[in-house]
């Protein structure tokens, strides 16, 4: 569809919807797989999977216009009332698009949906709330083409990761990040990912590469949301730890998955106050609006912010600044330089100007006892790194059993937390 615009998309709408509700559908990366996959074949694979697909999810087949990257589909029935009833409704409708990858011809395609409930009357044009949120989370999915043979491979790659985690085969593994004054006191654990891709063993398999594809394919929500829900369960069922979870700037868009996951984190101030959420460096945040006041609702809950790997890839001191974080992470890349007596002054000044803006500082990568000592006299707070302690699947708390990431697109389960979060608190 290319780019499209809030009005265009507003335009398109109010021509579309005469009364009632409607399904709206955004399309991401929708060029960039067509380009790769044969145009005309993959759209049709895709149009006829979402009238198959939602079908089980009880949503008509008939009603359905086409925009380039938006769908609209009319809902004959509509009596979802409150925003949590549509949210989860719309996490259902996801979870059924894109558990499973399309198939095209010979090829298995992962596709990602940007889903808005839409209202419609003569007296009201349709104009759903969050239509601005998706129209810039399909535009900035089309901003920037990869070529196509490097599309094939990410998606081979990521196709595979997901298949291993509905197998219950990527597991969680917890590395701690400890005060300078005392390695027994631990500020929180980092929860981090292992993929025995190659057969290898948990221990020493990162999934820094397929992550990489990941984002590159624009399909970080369904990693990032199973990995937070299953650092949720976590928290719930061990009540005196405290966890970090990585989450991908790609991420940072109020979504259905956000607004079910801050319904729930609501109603358990003690569970959010122990969660951690480190924002990465592997990509831009391409909406700083949108996440910043994401991340402001998450903090009013009682979460922590950190910034992660600063002074490295795309996140500044600049969204530091603006996001005022509980914590900012000091990449290894300025430790490891530090080792030279030239890298020394760049350390010192990210520390000292990351002081100035969040409450710890955490220096990562610490390998050596000179990785950890140029980083004290720096004026750090905290360290994490193999020095310390390596990543560990065996959760380091006493009666924990190793754990697997728990896919949220699995559309077979409710997630666990909404198993039990009351319908009625959003009445």
């Amino acid at each position: 569809m290319g780019v499209q615009s809030v009005e265009s998309l507003s335009c398109w709408l109010q021509k579309a919807t005469p009364s009632g509700s409607y399904l709206l559908l955004g399309l991401r990366s929708v060029q960039s797989l067509a380009q790769a996959y044969g145009g005309g074949v993959f759209r049709q694979a895709l149009l006829s999977a979402i009238q198959e697909r939602l079908r089980l999810c009880g949503v008509a087949r008939s009603d359905m216009l086409v925009l380039d990257c938006a769908v609209l589909i009319g809902l004959s029935d509509s009596r979802l009332h409150s925003q949590f009833d549509k949210d989860l409704f719309l996490e259902r409708c996801k979870a059924a698009l894109c558990y499973e990858p399309v198939r095209c011809g010979t090829e298995r395609i992962l596709v990602n949906v940007v889903l808005a409930w839409v209202e419609a009357s003569v007296d009201q044009p349709a104009y759903p709330p969050h239509l601005r949120s998706l129209a810039s989370t399909i535009a900035f999915s089309e901003l920037k083409s990869q070529d196509c043979e490097q599309t094939r491979q990410d998606m081979a790659l990521a196709t595979r990761f997901f298949a291993e985690m509905q197998d219950g085969k990527i597991a969680l593994s917890f590395q701690p990040v400890v005060f300078v004054q005392d390695h027994d006191h631990v500020l929180y654990y980092e929860v981090l990912l292992r993929w025995d891709d190659a057969g290898t063993g948990f221990q020493s398999v990162s999934c820094a590469p397929v992550v990489q594809a990941i984002e590159r394919l624009h399909v970080t929500e369904r990693l990032d949301a199973s990995v937070l829900w299953s650092v949720v369960q976590l928290l719930e069922r061990y009540p005196d730890i405290h966890l970090a979870c990585n989450i991908s700037p790609l991420s940072l868009q109020l979504g259905p998955w956000w607004r079910l996951l801050i319904a729930v984190l609501g109603n358990a101030p003690q569970l959010a106050s122990r969660l951690t959420l480190e924002i990465t460096e592997t990509a831009c945040v391409f909406d700083h609006e949108a996440a910043a006041k994401l991340l402001c609702t998450l903090r009013g809950l009682g979460c922590k912010v950190a910034i992660d790997d600063i002074g490295a890839g795309f996140n500044t001191l600049e969204l530091a600044r603006q996001i005022r974080p509980h914590v900012i992470k000091i990449d290894k890349t300025l430790v490891h330089q530090a080792r030279h007596r030239d890298g020394i002054a760049a350390l010192n000044s990210w520390v000292q100007a990351s002081c100035g803006i969040s409450q710890y500082v955490i220096a990562e990568g610490i390998e050596t006892e000179q990785d950890f000592r140029l980083s004290v006299d720096a004026g750090v707070h905290a360290v994490q790194g193999y020095f310390i302690t390596s990543p560990c699947v065996q959760p380091p708390w006493e009666g924990a059993e190793p754990l697997s990431v728990r896919d949220s697109f699995n559309p077979t389960h409710t997630n666990f937390a909404l198993n039990r979060y009351s319908l009625k608190d959003q009445e």
